[in-house]
């Protein structure tokens, strides 16, 4: 057994432990076949999950898990307060079962601790490589070594994952101040709640404010694995051959896909409508690869138009739209809310008459009142770039 720690975002903990669960029965064992791995007992820490499972499951996380940042194989837990043990414990680790050469990337952090000098600790690591690997180097790092220090309690990880889990690989184009994609999933999950796959697919889902298109993309790839970009653990040498073929996503038996009725999206810059475009269609095509016959394509209509100017919409709009919208802050507001944040809601609620609304405010502008005909069904605070920030779900009453 091996021992992960799935790094998140603070607080978005339970949201990919949820994640996590929902596939894990559709994970793959060394025959390429449907697993039998129970779920781990799981530990839920403040900005991760840790727990233990046979290699082979744990790195197929990688492809599914939508709001975690990185996929950490914990190699040694120890204490050390000299350098002497720590360089021996480091290079007592089964280096050569998973470095291919002695060239690495190093994450180097110290607190609270005697051994608190960064520098020194990653000399002594690269010197304990030296003496395993001798000359034998890489034109290019094979591997990402995490050490931590923090209250004399040394953690030496692999990376598993390499360029962090929000670069999904089916993105090509972003507008201004993008949303991260981890931060949309997990969004989207908010605000589909407990809906079942029948209720969503007689939903339409729009973005009257889409930019880049992220949370259209992220919604039509919520249920579907990202098979296509590359990973760190394909570069070890105990890398399992099974994920070096390009044909290993074939043998998931993934279940029926969930995909909204239509994909809407406004934007009133017309340079964002073709970047929206690509993006989702990059996504469809990885989709169509990974599931072949079970495909279904998805309806989708990028319109250029303005959100807020008009004829009121809500006579004309569909009995089932979700609407969630991350709009623009400051001086890049549209001029047609003389209210600011604080009235968008109010005006989002009346032109189109959403079931839901799922909408992304700095904290300090609160939805309040709540338009009216909807109430507040979750309030969710999310940290955006830095950004103290409320994730406000309305729904009709």
């Amino acid at each position: 057994m091996n021992r992960f720690f799935v790094a998140t975002p603070l607080d978005y903990e339970e949201s990919t432990l949820l994640e996590m669960k929902e596939v894990w029965p559709y994970l793959l064992g060394k025959d390429a076949k449907t697993h039998s791995l129970p779920f781990p007992e799981v530990q839920v820490l403040e900005g991760g999950l840790e727990f233990e499972t046979e290699l082979f499951a744990g790195l197929q996380l990688n492809f599914f898990l939508k709001t975690a940042n990185r996929i950490l194989l914990r190699m040694a837990s120890f204490k050390a307060r000299d350098l002497p043990k720590f360089y021996q414990k480091f290079k007592s680790l089964p280096w050569n079962e998973f470095l291919a050469h002695g060239t690495v990337e190093w994450e180097v952090a110290a607190q609270k601790s005697r051994l608190n000098n960064e520098k020194r600790l990653q000399e002594s690591a690269e010197k304990a490589l030296k003496e395993i690997f001798g000359d034998k180097q890489g034109a290019e790092p094979c591997a990402s070594i995490y050490i931590r220090m923090d209250d004399d309690l040394c953690t030496i990880s692999l990376d598993s994952t390499g360029e962090h889990l929000h670069k999904r690989g089916w993105s090509v184009l972003k507008g201004e101040a993008p949303l991260r994609e981890t931060i949309a999933a997990h969004l989207l999950k908010n605000l589909i709640g407990d809906a079942t796959p029948a209720e969503i697919g007689q939903v339409t889902l729009l973005d009257p404010m889409m930019g880049s298109g992220t949370f259209l993309t992220e919604a039509r790839a919520l249920w579907n694995g990202q098979f296509v970009r590359p990973y760190a653990f394909q570069k070890w040498k105990k890398t399992p051959k099974l994920f070096l073929s390009p044909s290993f996503v074939f043998n998931y038996e993934l279940p029926q896909e969930v995909i909204f009725k239509k994909f809407v999206g406004f934007d009133i810059n017309e340079e964002m409508i073709p970047v929206a475009e690509r993006n989702f269609a990059e996504v469809e095509k990885q989709i169509a690869t990974a599931r072949k016959k079970n495909f279904k394509k998805a309806e989708v209509e990028f319109l250029l138009r303005d959100a807020l100017e008009g004829e009121d919409q809500s006579n004309s709009a569909s009995s089932h739209v979700w609407m969630i919208v991350n709009p623009p802050y400051g001086e890049r507001l549209p001029a047609a809310v003389k209210g600011g944040l604080k009235s968008l809601a109010e005006v989002l609620c009346r032109r189109y008459k959403p079931e839901k609304l799922g909408i992304l405010y700095p904290e300090k502008e609160r939805v309040q009142p709540v338009p009216k005909g909807y109430r507040i069904l979750k309030e969710h605070k999310i940290n955006n770039g830095g950004l103290r920030c409320l994730f406000t779900v309305l729904t009709r009453l």
